[in-house]
């Protein structure tokens, strides 16, 4: 057979095609913080103020928010000149034993000064704070006297201080009570007693504390002032202008009391001279004195009026 006809006889076979196969690459999801609600499977908003629930959310106003800002307004200026600051109501982001991002906000948190300042302190990125503090609140109050001191030194916290200053019935407490830990670096925590004057010592602030009543005294320990917020400096500023507006009107009336009675001593004296030049008597002079000084004529006055000296005076 011929090489052709074979070839013609020999059948055909068509490639099969084999569509190729895509694959679209999984969506990488950020890591998922312990905030987020178990509901919430995609899209999470990770934002550390994302998703707070009714407990975590923070006090604002009232006498917890009043006590804050007043406290932040006392110390600023001390911490500023020490390149330190205060942080208010902002979310401190820790990992759990799990390795899972979680969230509390403490009151006020201790950390360098910067600018910007933080919306939330991220322990992934940041030393633990030297110092934090709680005050009270109603809902707070075991939490920060009690589950508080163990987490906060878990951390890596060296210093936590709180103000129990608040009352269940949401009254300013009286009087305040303070409550200091501190945990050196190697050793156990340890509660803080005030010192023989009722202050407690912040070293990490170079600031002391002390209540009196419902009032909080702070202290700078670097200069040893009192410091104040701008409504005490106000009241001071007024006392201050009381007290010269008070001694000067004083000191007017004393003026004035010494020029009348310095008329007074003119008077006497003229109306001596002129009898004792009269009666040609020498010792007219002391006698003029001595009825000055009778009449309750200040020596000083007798003195300069008569041109007679306080020994003189004395002898007579």
């Amino acid at each position: 057979m011929p090489a052709q006809a074979r070839l013609e006889k020999t059948p055909q076979t068509v490639p099969k095609f084999i569509p190729l196969r895509t694959t679209v690459p999984k969506k990488i999801q950020p890591e998922r913080p312990g905030w987020i609600p178990s509901h919430i499977t995609e899209n999470w908003d990770t934002d550390p103020f994302a998703y707070q629930t009714e407990e975590e959310l923070m006090p604002a106003g009232g006498l917890h928010g009043k006590l804050l800002a007043h406290i932040n307004e006392v110390v600023w200026v001390s911490l500023e000149k020490q390149g330190l600051t205060l942080l208010i109501d902002t979310f401190l982001l820790y990992r759990n034993s799990s390795n899972v991002k979680k969230r509390i906000g403490p009151d006020l948190l201790l950390m360098e000064d910067c600018s910007p300042l933080p919306s939330a302190y991220d322990l992934d990125t940041r030393k633990p704070p030297r110092c934090i503090i709680e005050a009270t609140s109603p809902k707070s109050h075991f939490k920060d006297l009690k589950a508080n001191v163990p987490f906060y030194f878990g951390l890596g916290v060296e210093t936590y201080f709180v103000i129990d200053a608040i009352t269940p019935q949401k009254k300013w407490r009286n009087p305040f009570e303070l409550h200091l830990w501190r945990k050196p670096k190697g050793q156990s925590i340890e509660k803080i007693s005030a010192d023989s004057a009722g202050y407690f010592w912040l070293p990490e602030m170079n600031i002391k504390v002390a209540a009196q009543q419902q009032r909080l005294i702070f202290v700078d320990t670097l200069t040893g002032k009192v410091l104040h917020d701008t409504g005490q400096l106000s009241l001071a500023l007024e006392n201050a202008e009381h007290n010269l507006n008070v001694a000067e009107q004083r000191a007017n009336a004393e003026a004035q009391r010494a020029n009348v009675a310095e008329q007074r001593a003119n008077a006497a004296f003229d109306e001596g001279l002129q009898d004792g030049l009269q009666k040609g008597e020498q010792n007219k002079v002391l006698e003029i004195a001595h009825n000055m000084l009778a009449a309750g004529i200040e020596p000083a006055i007798v003195a300069k009026t008569t041109g007679l000296s306080l020994n003189e005076l004395k002898h007579r």
